[in-house]
């Protein structure tokens, strides 16, 4: 299990959390991240990190400032599925609802550390478990109905107004009135219970996604393997620089000096980190892109440009020079051959 101080949580999160802020009355949240500590030029791109003691401190920020015992309901109206970062695009491509709560257990720890999900069952129905970090803390309760209220929003985005859980049951229920909770729910709500737990009927579980994508969602998976699994077999820098590069590669190239603040060190320091692990930045980038472009290249519905815009190439052409460089073939001809081992 991660100590605390070393927990950390998705800035898509903490964007929600400033929304939710917004929704309850208070003007400028962001005005809350200096003093406590957080750069809010992380905040400009969603797939940053922060650490979970940053976010727990927002949290009692938030709860104190909006002053009201229903405040995690506000941060699940915040709430769209891209929050959840690349779990959240996982989710929208799963077959059913049942199979986007295993995607959620699974790769939960992309979205943040600062609790876990866990499937279990409950009096013979199945049921979602939400087990808090510091739970001791006052604010704990809050999150906890936040979480809950977030996966049964993402649901209602997926299902519609089909998703509607059996109970939920609270350790500690903010303030004293389940009302509230119950009509956000539609589902009874009360607290005092062992566990924090939302129940379902196997009719919801069964609920189809429409338009949901298995192509897409292998394409997915495989960059959530490689993204989560990284760190935990490679702790060292340049596996934390191929994860970071990795998750957002496709969105922009990265740049050395963003890489390196994320990491909270200079780019000098960076780059001698990375040259005493025997790399350099330019050779993880060319990895990262290299099995990128492969992964990419074996969906025949992404045009080569398409490949070589999301890699980060100025032009086709550079992208071609550089698959060649790397493969022995063009990418045409690379794709080519999968889909002649694909015919056989």
């Amino acid at each position: 299990m991660l100590p605390d101080k070393e927990r950390e949580v998705s800035v898509s999160l903490t964007l929600a959390l400033l929304d939710a802020m917004r929704l309850a009355g208070e003007a400028e949240p962001e005005a809350l991240l200096g003093e406590l500590g957080i750069d809010a030029r992380l905040l400009e791109r969603p797939e940053n990190r922060i650490s979970f003691d940053q976010q727990q401190a927002l949290w009692q920020q938030a709860v104190q400032r909006c002053g009201s015992p229903e405040f995690g309901l506000q941060f699940a109206r915040a709430i769209q599925p891209a929050s959840f970062g690349l779990v959240g695009y996982m989710v929208m491509n799963c077959g059913t609802i049942d199979a986007c709560l295993d995607v959620i257990v699974e790769y939960q720890f992309l979205a943040g550390q600062g609790g876990s999900f866990v499937r279990s069952e409950c009096d013979g129905y199945p049921a979602l478990e939400y087990h808090a970090v510091n739970a001791d803390d006052a604010v704990t309760a809050h999150r906890v109905v936040a979480m809950f209220a977030s996966i049964v929003a993402l649901g209602r985005w997926l299902a519609g107004d089909a998703y509607v859980p059996l109970r939920l049951q609270l350790c500690v229920l903010p303030g004293d009135k389940p009302a509230p909770f119950s009509e956000y729910f539609h589902c009874p709500v009360a607290g005092g219970s062992s566990a924090n737990r939302l129940v379902f009927s196997p009719e919801v579980l069964a609920l189809p996604i429409p338009h949901a994508s298995a192509e897409l969602l292998a394409l997915l998976t495989e960059r959530a393997d490689r993204v989560l699994a990284t760190p935990a077999l490679e702790p060292g820098v340049a596996a934390r620089v191929a994860g970071l590069m990795a998750s957002q590669l496709t969105q922009t190239l990265p740049a050395k000096q963003a890489i390196a603040s994320q990491m909270g060190m200079s780019e000098r320091t960076l780059q001698r980190r990375l040259q005493e692990e025997g790399t350099s930045y330019q050779r993880l980038l060319d990895q990262t892109r290299h099995q990128l472009a492969l992964e990419l290249l074996g969906n025949r519905e992404i045009s080569l440009a398409t490949v070589a815009g999301q890699l980060g190439f100025a032009e086709p052409s550079a992208f071609y020079r550089a698959f060649r460089k790397w493969q022995g073939v063009t990418p045409g001809d690379y794709r080519q051959g999968l889909e002649a081992g694909r015919s056989r």
